[in-house]
C-alpha cells in the first residue's frame, strides 16, 4: 500500500498534466556538477506550520547528522523559458523539470532512445493553470513533442482530464537550449527554453531506513548553497524508508525551491508534506523572503489572499478547500510551503490538509493582480 502511495505522489498530480515525448539529451547529456555541502533544514512544515520565532523568519539551517557515504547519479534537468513573448505579445513564462527514469527501469528498456521520462512544469499564462505533470518517451534526432493535459477533481471527487496545446521543437547541438512552436487548434506561438540546473540523486542508508534524496545543481555557488540548506540527508529514527526531493521552481535573482519529504514507518501507507525556500538577490547577496516580504501583511490583505486561495482550491476540486485558508503567522514563516512563479504565488498542500489522503496534494495559485490594493506593499 505504501508503495502505491509513493507512486501517487511522484507520478500523478491532482492539478494539470503534460505528456512529453523527448530525446535523451534533454536530461541526460553530460555529467552533473557536484553540489556544495551545506547545512540542512529540519523536517518539513505543513501548510499550518507554526511561525518562526524571528519577525521575518529565515530558512532554518540546523545541521543534521550525515548518513553513510551515498552513491549519486544524474537524475534529470531543470529548464526555464517563455512561450509567445515578443513585441506584439506578452506571452507567458514556463518552468520545466524533467527527471530521468530510475536505473532499474533503464535496465528493463533495451532501447536507449525510448527511456520513459517523468516530471512537472509550471507556467504563468493568463487564466491558465499553474502546474502540469510530465510523462513521455525519448525520440531520436534531438526533437521533442509535449502534449498538455489538464487534470483536476470534479465536485464528486472524480478525475477530469482536458487536453491542451502542443509544444514541438528541437534541442541545440550542445543540449543546453531548446526552441520550437506551441500550438492549440489554429493558434501558434514560438517558445524557447534554457537548461539552468541538473538533478543529482543520492541513495543510501539512514539508520534502519533506506534514504533517497534528489536535488538540483546549478553551478552558481550562491544558489547551490541555498539548495544545500534545504537538504535533510537523513530519515527519522522510526522510518523504514524516506524520500526527500528538492524541486527547482524558479532560479535567477529570485530563487524558489520546493521540498517534498515522504516517509514510511508502518501502516497502510506512507505520508508526505512540503516545505519551501524563497530568496531574493540583493546588494548583500541572497536574502530569505516570506509571504510578509511580498505582500502587505495586514488583516485586509490576508482576507483577500484567503478568498483567492479558497477559490483556487475549489477550482482544483479540493474537498475541504476552506481549510486551506492561511493564518497571520503563516505570512512570516519562511519555511511555509509557497513558491513564486512569475506573477503568481502558489501555496502547496499535502495529503489531509484540504482533503482525504486519497485526494493527494493540491496547489492554489493566486495572481498578484487579483489581490487588489490591500496587498500592495507600501513603497519606501
Amino acid at each position: 500500500m505504501h508503495r502505491h502511495a509513493m507512486h501517487h505522489v511522484l507520478q500523478k498530480s491532482r492539478a494539470v498534466g503534460v505528456f512529453v515525448t523527448l530525446m535523451g539529451a534533454l536530461s541526460a547529456a553530460g555529467a552533473a556538477q557536484a553540489g556544495i555541502e551545506g547545512a540542512s533544514a529540519p523536517p518539513s512544515a505543513s501548510a499550518s506550520a507554526p511561525a518562526a520565532s524571528a519577525p521575518v523568519a529565515s530558512v532554518p539551517t540546523v545541521p543534521l547528522a550525515k548518513t553513510k557515504e551515498q552513491p549519486e547519479r544524474p537524475a534529470g534537468s531543470f529548464w526555464q523559458g517563455a512561450v509567445g513573448k515578443g513585441a506584439d505579445s506578452p506571452g507567458w513564462n514556463v518552468w520545466l523539470n524533467v527527471y530521468d527514469p530510475p536505473p532499474k527501469e533503464q535496465d528493463k528498456d533495451k532501447d536507449p532512445v525510448a527511456d520513459t521520462l517523468t516530471g512537472e512544469a509550471y507556467d504563468d499564462r493568463p487564466q491558465g493553470r499553474a502546474f502540469w505533470t510530465i510523462e513521455g518517451r525519448n525520440v531520436p534526432e534531438r526533437r521533442f513533442v509535449w502534449r498538455e493535459r489538464a487534470e483536476a477533481l470534479d465536485a464528486a471527487g472524480q478525475s477530469v482530464v482536458r487536453e491542451g496545446g502542443t509544444l514541438s521543437g528541437a534541442l541545440s547541438a550542445d543540449g543546453t537550449t531548446a526552441a520550437g512552436t506551441w500550438s492549440d487548434g489554429g493558434r501558434s506561438q514560438p517558445f524557447t527554453l534554457k537548461r539552468v540546473a541538473r538533478y543529482q540523486e543520492a541513495t543510501g542508508a539512514s539508520g534502519q531506513a533506506k534514504l533517497t534524496e534528489r536535488y538540483p545543481v546549478t553551478g552558481d555557488a550562491a544558489i547551490d548553497a541555498l539548495i544545500q540548506s534545504l537538504r535533510v540527508r537523513k530519515c527519522d529514527q522510526y522510518d523504514t524508508e524516506c524520500v526527500i526531493r528538492i524541486s527547482a521552481v524558479g532560479l535567477g535573482d529570485t530563487v524558489s525551491l520546493l521540498r517534498m519529504v515522504w516517509a514510511y514507518s508502518g501502516g497502510a501507507h506512507g505520508n508526505y508534506s512540503f516545505t519551501a525556500g524563497n530568496w531574493r538577490r540583493g546588494a548583500q547577496g541572497f536574502q530569505p523572503i516570506a509571504l510578509a516580504d511580498v505582500l502587505n501583511p495586514t488583516s485586509a490583505c490576508l482576507q483577500s489572499f484567503n478568498t483567492q486561495i479558497v477559490d483556487a482550491l475549489k477550482r482544483e476540486g479540493a474537498p475541504d478547500a476552506p481549510r486551506g485558508a492561511l493564518k497571520e503567522r503563516d505570512l512570516r514563516n519562511a519555511a511555509f510551503p509557497f513558491t513564486l512563479q512569475g506573477d503568481r504565488i502558489v501555496v502547496h498542500y499535502g495529503p489531509y490538509e484540504v482533503g482525504p489522503y486519497s485526494s493527494g496534494a493540491f496547489r492554489a495559485a493566486v495572481r498578484f493582480d487579483d489581490l487588489g490594493s490591500a496587498c500592495k506593499r507600501p513603497t519606501t
